[in-house]
């Protein structure tokens, strides 16, 4: 199948994330999260943690050493912002999903990441700011409970 087909099938998959209510949406997403951050965005995150030793603050400082992220501490030891220069959502760049409401994906990518380096610890995760609104960047920030 060629490009053309994947950009027409997932403008009716934008279309149905619109149809959607939020809590469908977020449900949907956090499985397809959880798939896409399995390909390698988690073991990457696994190494870098070991590479910190563990330090939940340097691992948010050096986090740009992961590539394609920066993070800042905010509150040592409880919350954290994950920020993305740019939408590296394949299924904005290579389907042309273009809708906002794809970001709920990587929000729950975030939190299913962080939890998982994380062990034992449950992570809230609010969005600051998503490329696809047209902010300059994608914002979430991480609150450890």
């Amino acid at each position: 199948m060629d490009k053309a087909f994947f950009q027409c099938w997932f403008r009716g998959f934008a279309d149905g994330l619109e149809a959607m209510d939020a809590d469908t949406r977020s449900h949907l997403l956090a499985h397809c999260a959880r798939r896409c951050a399995d390909t390698g965005v988690l073991q990457a995150h696994l190494h870098h943690h070991e590479a910190v030793g563990g330090d939940r603050d340097e691992f948010y400082r050096r986090l740009s050493e992961v590539g394609g992220v920066r993070g800042e501490v905010i509150v040592p030891g409880r919350e954290y912002l994950v920020c993305f220069p740019d939408c590296a959502c394949d299924l904005h760049t290579e389907c042309g999903v273009n809708t906002p409401l794809l970001c709920e994906c990587s929000r729950q990518s975030v939190r299913y990441v962080a939890e998982r380096v994380w062990k034992g610890c449950r992570v809230r995760v609010e969005q600051e700011g998503a490329v696809l609104s047209g902010a300059a960047e994608c914002r979430f920030r991480l609150m450890f409970m």
